[in-house]
């Protein structure tokens, strides 16, 4: 299902895109380029409205921040766990899953916004809103995925897929954690080469 969505959307290769990141009063208040690899590894490289850089990087769980190269131990996790979105067989999405501490064998319903969806790694019972289930939501007509959630409850709302040079991805990704702000992650068309910030490197 969400595999064979993958293949179609042509997510199943290395992505690299131009984002904006804008904060809860719709303020952009940092730019630069989502970076994802199949199998997990992921980075975000933002570049400060206000000065110096921003870096996210994800492996699995392995979740990392830094900023003008320091490491940044409390920051929100911006960037999603994409591997289940890159995933070309459902073994590498079981596989996605079980990297988040997810159980892929468990299979729910569940509504997010007008979408209903198939919760692969199941949520938890009640309120759709909160999960702390680590699991992806795809919706059951498109096939598409529409959310994902951790354990921690952070829920990253996948809107707005749309080709972009090629691969359909969402045009926004809304960053919805404990105890943060809402945030959102504008993705843009394929970003050039050569809009690399200098001295920033390529995803791990």
């Amino acid at each position: 299902m969400l595999a064979q969505s993958n293949l179609q959307s042509a997510r199943n290769r290395p992505l690299d895109f131009a984002v904006a990141l804008v904060d809860a009063a719709g303020n952009v208040t940092a730019t630069g380029r989502l970076l994802a690899e199949p199998g997990g590894r992921a980075r975000l490289e933002l570049t400060l409205a206000e000065g110096g850089t921003e870096v996210h990087e994800r492996n699995g769980l392995d979740y990392r921040v830094t900023r003008n190269g320091q490491r940044v131990e409390r920051a929100p996790q911006l960037l999603p766990p994409l591997a289940a979105l890159q995933a070309d067989s459902a073994m590498k999405v079981a596989d996605a899953l079980r990297a988040l501490a997810g159980d892929p064998a468990r299979v729910d319903l569940g509504i997010e916004g007008p979408n209903d969806c198939w919760v692969l790694g199941g949520r938890d019972p009640g309120d759709f809103q909160m999960n702390t289930r680590p699991s992806v939501w795809v919706d059951q007509e498109t096939r598409q995925p529409v959310r994902i959630d951790d354990a921690a409850g952070v829920r990253w709302r996948l809107l707005d897929l749309a080709p972009k040079g090629g691969v359909r991805f969402p045009s926004h990704i809304e960053v919805h954690a404990d105890g943060w702000p809402i945030w959102r992650i504008d993705v843009a068309t394929p970003a050039p080469p050569q809009a690399r910030p200098p001295g920033v490197g390529t995803a791990p």
